[in-house]
Order: C-alpha cells, then structure tokens, then sequence
C-alpha cells in the first residue's frame, strides 16, 4: 500500500470513529503503517499512524506475537538505525518514531508480562546504542513536523526502566547513554527535551537499585569542562547550557521527594550547579 492509500484509509478509519475491532485485518494494515512510519507528511506519520498504533496497542488489538514482531521491526537496521548518522535528512523520522512505538509496547509488557528476559536486553542493547549513534538532534521541522530524537528515546527509555529485568549495570547503562544527549553541543535544545530526559532520568532513579556513588559519579560526568577538546567556543556554550538547564529541571522533577535516593540526588546537582 502506497503512503496515498495508507493516509486515506487511516483517515476513513478516523473520520467513521471505527475501533480497531471493526476494522478488517488491523495488524495486515499495521505492517502497512510499518512501511511509512518515517513518512516526512506530518499527518500520516504524527497523527495517523503513530496515534493509531498508540491507541491500538492500548486497547489490546494486537496478539502477544504480533506485539513482539512489530517490536523487534522498531528496533531493526531499517528502522531504528535506518540512515543514522545523518543530519537534517528525512530518514531521522524513520528512526524517531520507531523509538516511539517501545513505550506503549512496554507498557503492555507491564500490565501483562510477555517479553522475555532476552527480549529486553535486546531493547536495552539497542536503544543505547541509539543514544549514542543518534546525530539528528533537530526538534520541530518546518513543514515536517516533530523529529524529537532525543525526546522520543527518553520516552522510551523511561518506560524500558521500569522493567523488572532492568538492573543496576543496565540502569547505569541507560543513564551514561542519555548522557550523550544531555551534553549535546550542537543546538541548544527548546522544545522541552530537558524535561523528557528527566522524567526518565528520575524514573531510573526511582527504582532505588544504583549506589549514591554511581549516580555522583554519573552527575559529575556531565560537566562541559571536561568534554571542551575539538569544540568551539559556540559549541561549548551550547553544550554547557543544555547541561545546566537539564540539571535545574531535574532538581526541580525531584524537588519534593523525600524518598531514596532523592535527597542525596538533590545535593549532588547543587554541587554540580556551583561548579559551573
């Protein structure tokens, strides 16, 4: 089916407020949506496509089986990694809305456990690996619509934390993989990605398994200083910026929570915060 078809099918499916129960063969149509998933028409890809696999996924359309192989086609080279490295090309949409189909698959996975400890080590693998090969870091794109790589994947991030699977090593990993986009020198991010991030971050934080010296020594890895060598002066302000203002959101996500490791967490972004 050609991106043409896909968008009027999905919009007839809209338009005549169809369920997905009453929609004939829905997971032959979400391979469809598959196909055109980084489509650069902001309506099929945003409000088509992706909120009709968000809602269907949410309402239990799809087997455990079809869930786990739409899952495993997110994460794949003509996916997840379709293009990357690229800057200011469409194939970041391809990427960046794959990334956005593993938190309402995860999701289910929580209310009804079905992936496999293999399974989210996979998704694990992954997306740091992700993270940390993403270049595109552009928010909204005139006449595209929203790219949002790092947004997307603290989204995803966020929900593969919560994961029961998800140890220390494997938290500590998800936090120095979010550290790249945290340190991002390039653009100065304004489109909301420091609160993002830290939701996630604090999600990680949340299940209480990382020793107070990991999480210090995670905080103190974010310091521009120590990242300057073959930057310019432009991007060093850049990068010192997004640290700063992620640090202030993450203060301030934690600012009342008494629980631990939260009060500890405060003191060592005060710390990081004077530094600067």
């Amino acid at each position: 089916m050609d991106a043409l078809a896909l968008k009027q099918k999905l919009q007839q499916i809209d338009s005549a407020n169809l369920s997905a129960h009453e929609v004939e063969h829905p997971y032959e149509l979400a391979l469809h949506m598959m196909q055109h998933i980084g489509s650069p028409d902001p309506v099929l890809r945003d409000e088509l496509i992706y909120v009709t696999f968000a809602t269907w996924i949410g309402q239990g359309v799809f087997s455990e089986e079809q869930l786990s192989h739409l899952l495993h086609m997110a994460l794949d080279d003509q996916h997840l990694f379709h293009g990357i490295g690229e800057q200011g090309t469409d194939s970041v949409f391809t990427r960046t809305f794959s990334v956005l189909l593993l938190p309402p698959i995860l999701s289910v996975d929580r209310q009804r456990p079905f992936l496999k400890k293999e399974e989210i080590e996979v998704i694990h693998h992954r997306l740091t690996t992700y993270l940390e090969r993403e270049k595109d870091v552009r928010g909204y794109v005139d006449d595209k619509g929203w790219a949002h790589a790092p947004a997307h994947a603290a989204d995803a991030v966020e929900d593969l934390a919560q994961s029961p699977y998800m140890k220390q090593v494997a938290l500590r990993e998800l936090l120095h993989a979010l550290t790249v986009k945290i340190t991002e020198s390039s653009v100065v991010y304004i489109h909301d990605e420091d609160q993002r991030i830290a939701h996630a971050v604090v999600t990680i934080l949340r299940r209480n398994l990382l020793e107070q010296n990991d999480i210090s020594s995670w905080i103190d890895s974010l310091n521009p200083n120590d990242k300057t060598e073959g930057k310019s002066l432009l991007e060093i302000s850049q990068m010192s910026l997004n640290v700063r203002v992620f640090l202030q959101t993450l203060y301030l996500a934690i600012r009342t929570e008494d629980v631990e490791p939260f009060p500890a967490v405060r003191s060592f972004i005060l710390q990081a915060l004077e530094k600067k």
